[in-house]
């Protein structure tokens, strides 16, 4: 977009005949006759020749800068309307937000039995949102459960508020049950009838270990499901042990809480891509790896009885559904392809057999698509990287250098972070070598700070990307446990920046191998010029914990050396980057490419609502182009256009390198099954961040990054930083049109951010 008065006008002469006709328009006027009324106007005689044009005059002054067309100054005004308190709060209409504590949370406590004569009479307490209930008194289930049998009591419908949040249950002729374990069930309503809880409990003693917490569901599925029992009265179900009163391992019916837990889970990776029960069929994206059973099994007992699970038909069958998942032609064993669930393994799998009696012998030693070793039910790159406290201790820049501190605690215990030779307790970071199969892949990543995002990173050949230096022998000096990696500074940069020291340690692993594990990638903030820390730092947005708990050791790590801190991940993943670049460097143009943009975004809140919500109808496709693949999210693959489908080594479309040949690509399809409430912001997000940004703090996104050089920022068209948030879930037309009416339709700025940011002051 051009903007008013951004040069001066040109002066030049005025042509000769030009003047003269103007001044014979002058002449002639007022040539009235004296003596009576003017005549009537002559016929206009034959044109002139044209003169000859003078040259041209020198260029006058630049005048100043005009406004945007259309755009007085570039602010958003969604905080007006949508802040907090506001008319339309978004904290009102997403779970979670800033000021929203009240989600509909029932907490049952304290439940306790007492067998009277001839009735069993149940006591507890019940809150909402951490808050005493006193009107959840009916009662609209009522199971007893034991040895795979579920007794439907069918007698109890009114619960007794007792005050304070506290209330009774009788369950008639229970007495008589009092001496044996059962699982009692009882799910009660409010009497405005718009929410449940459940009181679950066994009594007198428990009628079988869980091998799931509820807590492990709530990591991922948050305290509202949003599966088929959340629109017909089961919502908020607070753990397995409820669940499992109708979901019994022994159902034939509904699905066993074995075929939940497995069958649902790893639906996608079922040989049809799907789990089936019935008539009824699941294809399920699961954020993390099944043969982790830690992840559900996440108690030592729990993961004691998942690891002792036995070879058999339906064990291996509610994972991998079929025989087809394995290819027995290579162990010679293709016999196993006309077996059946209802085949009896243990003729062989059985623990004197001739083959292994459990599936942990089968999954230990299988790695991870993120490097990971699976071993007896674990992934060891996320427990073994858990046990590494590993922190950038200083930095000191002098104007030439910055001077990096950093160390490492393993078990508690200081290590040196020069080691060069792997053994137990003695991790290796950079100092090892390709010969022992130790070589460092530590490197430093750096950034600075236009607003309060870290967007400034001066490489040339992506836009808003940072530059790195790697970490070497030559470079790091240790003393002590310290080490200080010594690289050049950055010129032309001033106020605040960010270190990251990407990389993974090595540890000797479960199998006694050397392996990279999953040790949080260690950040730093600084004051360029010295290196102090500053006293404010970013305002937190994202939890990695949060992040954590659905992708435990799937969490990308862009090959291998960026791992599990979102502090770390927005030096890459912010507002001014964009896929443009490699759009261009294979040449594929709007009109070419699957999306119909010119570049695309991986900035984290535009990337990752999109992504979490590319399964849902409606949703709009987003495409990311990377060097090494091509990567898609949407609710069906018909919506990506030239789509050549997914594969390996395809030739992406309309593409051609130097010698005109087209570029070959991977290319990924997913259309994700997110697995809680699109709108829980408390999902991924800190408690208290800020929906509304500031705009000169958030900074505004880059729909196209304009032309290379990639780091110049001030040619890339601008969407506002509540627009982009909001628009990246909400991407119907109106919702676009309505964000860009109290913002503004993506503008290049004369100043690019700092336009906008002026505009705020």
């Amino acid at each position: 977009m051009k903007f008013a008065g951004a040069r001066g006008i040109t002066r030049s002469r005025v042509p000769l005949i030009a003047v003269l006709a103007l001044a014979a328009t002058i002449g002639l006027a007022g040539c009235e006759g004296d003596d009576g009324k003017d005549g009537a106007t002559g016929p206009t005689g034959p044109s002139g020749p044209t003169g000859p044009i003078g040259p041209t005059g020198p260029t006058g002054p630049t005048g100043p800068t005009g406004p945007v067309a259309g755009i007085e100054k570039p602010l958003e005004s969604c905080a007006v309307c949508h802040g907090e308190n506001s008319l339309a709060a978004v904290e009102e209409a997403h779970v979670g937000s800033a000021a929203t504590s009240t989600v509909g949370i029932a907490t049952v406590t304290n439940i306790a039995f007492a067998a009277g004569t001839t009735d069993l009479v149940v006591t507890y307490n019940l809150k909402v949102d951490g808050v005493n209930t006193t009107d959840y008194t009916i009662v609209s289930t009522d199971y007893r459960f034991a040895a795979g049998v579920r007794t439907d009591l069918g007698t109890i419908t009114t619960a007794t508020s007792l005050g304070n949040g506290n209330y009774s249950i009788t369950i008639p002729g229970g007495a008589a049950n009092a001496t044996t374990p059962y699982r009692y069930f009882l799910r009660v309503r409010n009497q405005a009838l718009t929410n449940y809880a459940y009181v679950s409990a066994d009594y007198p003693s428990a009628i079988r270990p869980e091998v799931v917490t509820a807590q492990a569901c709530v990591n991922c599925h948050g305290e509202k499901f949003t599966t088929h029992h959340a629109t017909s009265g089961y919502g908020n179900p607070n753990g397995i042990a409820q669940c499992a009163v109708c979901h019994d391992r022994a159902t034939t019916t509904l699905p066993s809480n074995l075929q939940i837990g497995h069958g649902i889970h790893n639906s996608h990776n079922m040989p049809d891509g799907e789990y089936v029960k019935g008539d009824r069929s699941w294809s399920v994206t699961y954020p993390t790896y099944m043969t982790n059973c830690s992840v559900c099994h996440n108690t030592p007992a729990g993961l004691v009885a998942a690891n002792a699970m036995t070879v058999t038909g339906a064990n291996c069958f509610s994972c991998h559904g079929s025989m087809e998942s394995w290819d027995f032609t290579t162990t010679g064993t293709t016999f196993h392809e006309a077996y059946t669930e209802a085949t009896d393994c243990a003729v062989c799998h059985e623990p004197n057999g001739i083959a292994p009696a459990t599936v942990t012998a089968f999954h230990n030693g299988l790695l991870t698509e993120r490097g990971g070793l699976i071993w007896n039910g674990v992934d060891t790159a996320v427990t073994e990287g858990a046990k590494f406290n590993w922190q950038i201790t200083g930095i000191v820049d002098n104007g030439t250098n910055l001077a990096i501190s950093w160390a490492a605690k393993y078990n508690g215990v200081d290590v040196n972070p020069c080691n060069a030779t792997l053994a137990a307790g003695a991790p290796v970071f950079h100092a090892g070598s390709t010969a022992a199969g130790t070589a460092g892949n530590l490197s430093m990543l750096r950034s600075y700070f236009q607003g309060d995002d870290p967007i400034l990173g001066k490489s040339t050949s992506a836009p808003g990307q940072a530059l790195a230096v790697n970490v070497t022998t030559t470079n790091t000096t240790c003393a002590g446990t310290v080490a200080t990696t010594t690289i050049p500074v950055d010129a032309g940069v001033a106020g605040r920046g960010i270190v990251a020291l990407q990389g993974k340690p090595w540890v000797l692993d479960a199998d006694t191998k050397p392996r990279r594990v999953r040790a949080k990638t260690p950040t730093r903030e600084f004051i360029v010029g010295t290196g102090a820390e500053p006293t404010e730092k970013r305002r937190p947005i994202a939890d990695t914990g949060a992040c954590l708990k659905c992708h435990v050791g799937s969490l990308y790590q862009h090959g291998g050396n960026r791992v599990d801190n979102v502090d770390m991940c927005v030096i890459c993943h912010n507002s001014a980057s964009n896929e443009k670049n490699v759009r261009v460097g294979m040449n594929v143009d709007a009109s070419e490419a699957y999306d119909g943009k010119t570049g695309e975004t991986y900035e984290f809140k535009t990337m990752l609502h999109a992504i979490h919500s590319a399964g849902h109808e409606g949703q709009k496709p987003i495409v990311i182009y990377r060097s090494n693949g091509i990567y898609a999210w949407a609710p069906s693959e018909s919506l990506l256009q030239n789509w050549p489908g997914t594969g390996t080594a395809i030739p992406v479309f309309g593409s051609a390198d130097a010698n005109g040949a087209p570029v070959l690509r991977n290319h990924n399809f997913h259309s994700p099954t997110y697995p809680r409430l699109l709108n829980d912001c408390a999902a991924c997000h800190v408690k208290g961040f800020d929906t509304m940004v500031d705009q000169t703090q958030g900074m505004a996104l880059t729909v196209d990054a304009g032309a290379a050089p990639w780091d110049n920022q001030v040619d890339d068209t601008l969407k506002g930083a509540n627009s982009a948030a909001c628009t990246s879930c909400h991407q119907d037309a109106a919702s676009v049109g309505h964000a860009n009416q109290n913002g503004w339709v993506p503008t290049v700025f004369p100043n690019g951010r700092q336009t906008i940011i002026d505009a705020a002051k």
